[in-house]
């Protein structure tokens, strides 16, 4: 039997468990990504911020430093193959070691899968799937180079597993990122590297999602704790897989949806 740390056997709880630690966070300039980054950065980590917009990346990094913490800022379009190539190679030359990577960033096009076009399945499979994977690449030759350790934290949606009305190709490539999520898992656990995924449910701080105000109502009745998420609710999720209690978790997938799934609507 091992003996408990003195932070164990304290029962102290550390206000910033990942200081001295980097985490590059995808689709950090707005919704999900923004509000995960600053959490992240709450907890104590430095932060490589990115986003498709330069200014709207220079404005996540003056909040995120406003937290205390360091923060470069990295502008990519990764519905661009070579921009998640680039993104990766200039991450990894402006800090001296990435601990997290989190491939937050998504997108979708919704319609009829009769009618998507070649150059729309494209940007979709790209940004949702291909880019993670090419950035994942990266990450992963850099923590096996320099002798294991790391996090890498995806995130899919709940119409991997319930569809999205016209949503074929982002629920698909979504579920794609849950089965590559067990694969990393798997070959890079002798590394000391841990792979998770975190499903989001019904989210109403998301690009897009005020469009659709006037329906929370609506869906709130619908999910059993009685509102629609909030980006703090999958921040929390993101942050658990990355703390240094949870580094023998590992090709999970975790839904956070209020318990929209088990509800059978009568």
């Amino acid at each position: 039997m091992t003996t408990p740390t003195s932070r164990e056997s304290s029962g102290a709880i550390d206000p910033r468990p990942l200081s001295g630690q980097t985490a590059l966070v995808t689709g950090a300039t707005r919704g999900l990504g923004r509000v995960i980054a600053e959490w992240l950065a709450r907890a104590g980590a430095n932060i490589v911020v990115s986003g498709r917009e330069s200014d709207a990346v220079e404005a996540s990094v003056a909040a995120v430093r406003a937290l205390g913490v360091d923060a470069v800022g990295i502008p990519a379009d990764l519905s661009r193959v070579e921009d998640a190539h680039r993104l990766a190679e200039e991450t990894l030359t402006r800090v001296s070691r990435l601990d997290i990577l989190i491939n937050n960033a998504g997108m979708s096009r919704r319609g009829p899968f009769w009618d998507v076009t070649d150059a729309a399945w494209d940007e979709q499979v790209t940004v949702n799937w291909r880019s993670p994977f090419v950035v994942s690449q990266h990450v992963a030759r850099h923590a096996i180079g320099r002798g294991g350790g790391g996090r890498i934290v995806n995130v899919s949606t709940i119409g991997a597993h319930a569809a999205h009305k016209d949503g074929l190709v982002y629920d698909a490539a979504k579920a794609a990122v849950e089965a590559m999520t067990r694969n990393m898992a798997y070959e890079l656990a002798p590394y000391r590297v841990a792979v998770n995924c975190v499903i989001p449910g019904n989210i109403a701080d998301r690009p897009g999602a005020e469009a659709h105000a006037d329906r929370w109502s609506h869906w709130a009745r619908e999910i059993p704790a009685g509102r629609v998420g909030r980006a703090e609710d999958i921040a929390a999720a993101v942050r658990f897989f990355c703390l240094p209690e949870t580094e023998w978790t590992t090709g999970q997938s975790l839904l956070v949806d209020g318990g929209h799934l088990t509800f059978l609507r009568e």
